[in-house]
């Protein structure tokens, strides 16, 4: 996370979001429904009953045995606790491991914690063996070894330091217009080429080496700095994280583009490209600099974010995507703001092509199609009908009556599912529903269709 002041003019974009809930009808939609249905499991929730049909509804308590495929709910070192507790319209999750117990808010940051366990324990062993230590000091001198050389010697020491640290030097230009966040290494480490060894193994673990785990930032940083000294027997020992947990979460055609590009390349690296392709888009200096910066958009996030809305080639008013963006308070909110946008991008990839993305409200962002189509899309695992969901479905609908054209078909792509109340309310205001998109998504793109939860299948809507 990142300290950062905010532009006046911007400023009231950065208030509490409530975007677990409000914006249910944020952003564009993710297909025109010739994809197959994915087979399901029978619903956990149970059909409103007869009288209450038109009432809102809160989210249940779950039990994460009955909604969860073994793989996700326990292996050698984690347990997710059977009580799976309702917050804003996802769900708390609890995980006990021998590293500690984790909290996750929603399936998405469920998967990145658990996938984060498995890597802990490969790194729990290698961090045992008798070499490790050894390395660990040699490597813990270097830096100061590094700067000492640099101020008494300065010349000679420039002329003899790595390709990649000199290209690090050249790095300081960058590094004045922005402020690096809590979880990213200091400009020292960055310099001494510490930090790409770092990259380079969460990589390989199929880690995110921005992540906010600080258990899982304390051993990876422990390890790099091991391999930094040059250790080979500890090189050799790290190993890829095998098994379900560490599937990729989104596996569009491009992640593996993307996460080799936030392998190699530094922070400061990372945010020239995404602010070059962001003046490509169009997008305002203002806003540019607001959304590189912000507190809750890690390099990761920044970057398949804006690799992602680039592919939304012609599409006009781009910016009112990153206005929404802008609300993120929580590390989860930026996850959520990434997913839209991969899904976005799928969309406008693989169906009917956008036109215009359209902000109704400040935290309602919805699209038109070349098919006049109006089209919503939430990468949410539940959707539940509540006060505010019905209050932006009518937004949605009041916005296609007045648009000139009048858009007479509105659709709603959710990841998840929605609860039969949900479907029935949307039904009866005749909104089409597609439930699972991103399983959907994930298929077309080419890769293999991961094994669908009943969490993230709760109920289809006919």
């Amino acid at each position: 996370m990142r300290e950062q002041t905010v532009p006046a003019s911007l400023r009231q974009r950065f208030i509490p979001s409530r975007r677990w809930i409000e914006p249910l009808v944020i952003g564009l939609a993710l297909f025109s429904g010739c994809a197959p249905s994915p087979q399901i499991d029978p619903p956990l929730f149970s059909p409103a009953p007869v009288g209450l049909s038109t009432g809102y509804e809160p989210l249940p308590i779950l039990d994460a045995r009955e909604i969860l495929p073994p793989e996700l709910l326990k292996s050698e070192y984690h347990t997710v606790l059977d009580q799976v507790v309702p917050f804003r319209s996802t769900y708390h999750f609890s995980i006990s491991s021998p590293f500690g117990q984790f909290e996750a808010f929603g399936l998405d940051m469920l998967r990145i914690r658990i996938q984060e366990i498995q890597a802990l324990a490969k790194m729990e062993h290698i961090s045992r063996i008798e070499t490790f230590g050894e390395g660990a000091l040699r490597a813990a001198l270097s830096p100061v070894q590094f700067l000492h050389r640099l101020a008494t010697h300065p010349l000679e020491t420039l002329v003899n330091v790595p390709k990649g640290i000199w290209k690090m030097i050249t790095r300081i230009e960058e590094m004045g217009r922005g402020r690096r966040g809590v979880w990213e290494d200091s400009e020292s480490h960055e310099l001494i080429g510490f930090s790409r060894v770092k990259r380079l193994l969460a990589h390989q673990f199929g880690v995110d080496v921005y992540s906010s785990n600080p258990i899982l930032q304390k051993k990876l940083s422990q390890l790099a700095w091991a391999n930094y000294a040059g250790d080979a027997g500890i090189r050799m020992l790290t190993l890829p994280v095998t098994g379900p947990a560490g599937a990729v979460l989104l596996g569009t055609s491009w992640s593996t583009v993307l996460d080799e590009l936030l392998r190699d390349n530094a922070p400061e690296d990372l945010r020239r490209m995404n602010r070059d392709k962001l003046t490509a888009m169009g997008i305002s200096e203002e806003l540019r600099e607001a959304f590189l910066n912000h507190p809750w958009y890690s390099p990761r996030h920044e970057t398949y974010v804006v690799h992602a809305l680039a592919q939304l080639k012609g599409v006009r008013n781009r910016e009112a995507f990153f206005r929404l963006a802008l609300t993120a308070t929580f590390e989860e909110d930026a996850l959520f703001y990434q997913r839209m946008a991969e899904m976005l991008a799928a969309y406008h990839r693989q169906q009917t092509p956008i036109v215009e993305l359209v902000g109704v409200q400040p935290d309602l962002l919805l699209a038109h199609t070349a098919t006049q189509r109006v089209v919503t899309v939430l990468p949410e695992t539940w959707l539940p009908w509540t006060r505010d969901v019905a209050s932006k479905a009518e937004a949605v609908q009041h916005w296609a009556a007045q648009a000139d054209p009048p858009r007479p078909t509105i659709e709603l792509w959710v990841a998840g599912s929605l609860t039969p109340q949900a479907a029935q309310q949307f039904s009866k205001r005749g909104v089409i529903v597609y439930e699972q998109a991103l399983a959907r998504l994930l298929h077309r793109d080419g890769d293999h269709e991961p094994s669908s939860p009943r969490i993230a299948a709760l109920v289809t809507a006919q």
